[in-house]
């Protein structure tokens, strides 16, 4: 494994050649976007290159280059839509892909298109496919790609969750944006060996990416790291805190103690595999508070360890249930957790396929 100038390792040797071959400053424009407080404000290449040139190298930063799908307010945008993934993400992603020259990549979310030039530096560019639901971002990145010579890379404005069937089979199916669940389309233009890998949230938590081996009937595998990728436009409902509390609601809600540490949901491995648990339920910290939230129901945990729920559902005791099963279990890690994707469902499972459980919807 070497590193380079910008501290990045690579754990094989055509990704770093990849790397060295590909400038990701190309596949940038001009203007990207930054957090300023509480909004995304534009930063100019020329009036502030030293800024734009730190984004660039920075191992462990992706760099904004849409917000607000492309519409957002004078004032500010509000929710990044699309970015060049952190350096950290890509090289790791790339090298859980286990790719091999001529094989034949479906890529799910094209972005900027520096992703789909270092897929070909090792298959080759007319043996890549890369969809992209965003037309607009589909034509710069094809613009990119030919400037950076890669033009043989066939980007489609499609819907990435249907997959894009005219070029199937594929041998590896990569997606560079988060989905709730795996569409059955990419398992079906997978051939029976080959791999899907992509990065999987629930509402509960955000971080997990999944590589699975595709079959005739399903595809199953391990998550191998945590990641967290912006969300296929399809599939970003969650339920919503506005949707289920009012101060109504408050005044009526069920108070008790909390009988949990509410302070383990900051271990990352803990969040991972209580999401598993409660998949279809969003979960965040205020200050030293926690609030929960289900398409019928919430709750919230002071800081003083006062509970307030409201719903048919008690979702801290639910999560004070998940966490007591995680601790029995030993703590396991998220790395120790499976999947299995079939056209019928979605069964998480920790060590044995065969003792999974369903993953709810969000």
């Amino acid at each position: 494994m070497t590193a380079n100038r910008d501290g990045l390792a690579f754990p094989e040797p055509w990704i770093e050649r990849g790397w060295n071959a590909v400038s990701r400053s190309d596949f940038l424009p001009d203007s990207v976007w930054v957090l300023d407080g509480a909004r995304y404000r534009e930063l100019h290449r020329a009036s502030e290159p030293e800024r734009w040139a730190h984004l660039v190298h920075d191992p462990a930063q992706p760099v904004v280059t849409q917000v607000d799908d492309g519409a957002p307010d004078p004032a500010g945008g509000d929710v990044p839509t699309s970015s060049v993934s952190a350096p950290t993400a890509v090289v790791d992603m790339l090298a859980e892909l286990d790719l091999h020259p001529d094989q034949r990549v479906l890529e799910i979310g094209t972005g900027s298109g520096f992703n789909a030039a270092l897929l070909a530096t090792r298959v080759g560019a007319d043996r890549v496919v890369s969809l992209e639901i965003d037309a607009n971002l589909a034509a710069g990145a094809r613009r990119a790609l030919r400037r950076a010579g890669y033009g043989g890379v066939t980007v489609v404005a499609a819907d990435g969750e249907r997959g894009w069937e005219p070029g199937a089979p594929y041998d590896r199916l990569v997606a560079t944006a988060s989905v709730a669940s795996i569409p059955w389309a990419w398992v079906e233009q997978v051939r029976p060996g080959g791999l899907v890998l992509s990065p999987l949230r629930t509402a509960f938590c955000s971080h997990g990416l999944v590589r699975l081996s595709v079959s005739e009937e399903a595809a199953e595998g391990r998550f191998t790291g945590a990641t967290t990728f912006m969300s296929v436009r399809g599939q970003r409902g969650r339920p919503r805190i506005d949707a289920v509390f009012s101060a109504a609601r408050w005044e009526t809600s069920r108070r008790s103690r909390a009988t949990f540490d509410v302070g383990l949901l900051s271990d990352p491995h803990a969040e991972f595999a209580v999401g598993t648990r409660l998949a279809d339920v969003a979960h965040w910290p205020q200050g030293g508070a926690h609030w929960w939230c289900g398409h019928d129901a919430w709750a919230y945990a002071a800081d003083d360890g006062t509970v307030y729920q409201w719903g048919p559902r008690d979702l801290a005791d639910e999560t004070a249930a998940a966490l007591a099963w995680w601790e029995r279990a030993g703590r396991p890690e998220l790395f120790d957790f499976g999947l299995t994707v079939t056209a019928r469902e979605h069964r998480v499972w920790l060590g044995d396929p065969a003792r999974g459980w369903p993953l709810a919807r969000a």
